[in-house]
Order: C-alpha cells, then structure tokens, then sequence
C-alpha cells in the first residue's frame, strides 16, 4: 500500500508536531521520545523532574486539554540521600530501590510459597505503579505487601495489561499474538514498526493492519 500523503505540520514520522493549540487525539495520534516530551512539557511550563515518559505524557495531555498547567507533584520512592531501605519482609517501604537486589529478594518472598512461578510481562511496571500509588497516597505497607501484590501480578489469568506509554512493545506483542506473524523474524517486526511510525495516526497493531493488511516480507 502506498503511503498515505503528509498533512502540513505533520513531522517525517507522520506526526503533528508538539505545540500548545494542538488537540489531544492530535497528541494522541501522534508518537513522540522522552526528549521531545521534556522539552514540551519545559516550553508550555511544567517541570519535569524525573517524571517517566508515561508521566509526563498524562501532564501534557490534562494541558492540551483544560489549558491550564497541572500542579501534580512527583512523589519520589525515596528520600534525597537517604540510605535504602533493608530489605526485611517486616519492613516498611519507605525508600525504594527498585533495582536487581530488590527484585531478587521479592522473588526470593515469592518462590517460598511458589518456587516453580515464572515472570511474567509487565510486571514490574505495573508493581512499580502500584507501589508508586500506595506511596503518594501516603499509605503504610511492608515489603511483603510487595510481595504479596508481584504475586498476584504473576498468577494473573492471561496477559497483563499493556504499558500505556511502551507503544512499540505493545505493538511487538500484538505483531507476534496475530496467527498471520507467525514466524516473523525480529527484523520482520521492527520494519513493519518502522513502516507505521511513517503514517499519521494511531501507533498500534490494529492501524498496521488497516493500513498494510499483512506484513511486508
């Protein structure tokens, strides 16, 4: 299928570009990297911290929307130079690290009870969010809390939710989950992504396939 034709203002990856009239489902339409985000967000007057490129794409979007700048303040997992916290079961979270060490010892909580459980996708995200809601709404809870809630997380039927902003893995997956992908090489995928970047609208699978109808070979 031949290229659907560029609209004025529209980037080399088919987007509108960033800019404070534009609409939301222009925004959302659109597919943008972490520094353009930062660099909007600073432009239109929100400080952008160490938000996450999912964070910040929240902000931008209540912006494009009331026109006002959100106030949201970033709760940090952990206090400006305070030593992290021992990783006791017992123990409440309240300077998070949330790095391999951690996720060893939350495994190691895990495998007690289920030795034989296996990651699953996502999970870590979305620990991370629960973990993130609990502590900005000042809410006590132990690292077997934690634990408790990966568990769930691990033993949940079917796929986890997708990552709202990781719009290239969840259009991997969904590349790989249609019976028609079968067999496609990682190199297949990444140029089938490649080739979507390059249209206006939407990044999902679900454009790809009204756009392409099959994947190029």
């Amino acid at each position: 299928m031949a290229a659907i034709p560029r609209k004025k203002g529209e980037d080399m990856r088919g987007n509108s570009k960033l800019h404070p009239g534009m609409t939301v489902k222009e925004f959302d339409g659109g597919y943008f990297y972490a520094a353009e985000l930062k660099s909007f967000a600073r432009e239109i007057g929100i400080r952008v911290g160490n938000f996450r490129k999912l964070e910040l794409e929240g902000l931008i979007r209540e912006y494009l929307r009331t026109g006002l700048v959100p106030s949201h303040k970033l709760i940090p997992p952990r206090k400006a130079g305070a030593a992290r916290d021992a990783l006791r079961a017992d123990n409440l979270v309240v300077n998070y690290v949330g790095d391999g060490k951690t996720k060893a010892f939350l495994r190691a909580l895990i495998a007690d009870r289920h030795p034989e459980l296996r990651d699953k996708s996502g999970q870590w995200y979305w620990l991370n969010d629960w973990r993130r809601k609990q502590q900005e709404g000042k809410r006590r809870f132990s690292y077997q809390d934690l634990a408790n809630r990966l568990y769930e997380l691990m033993t949940t039927e079917g796929r986890l939710p997708q990552i709202p902003s990781a719009r290239m893995n969840n259009f991997v997956t969904d590349f790989r989950d249609d019976p028609a992908n079968a067999g496609a090489s990682r190199t297949e995928v990444m140029k089938a992504w490649e080739q979507l970047k390059d249209q206006p609208g939407p990044n999902t699978y679900e454009t790809y396939r009204h756009m392409f109808g099959k994947r190029n070979t």
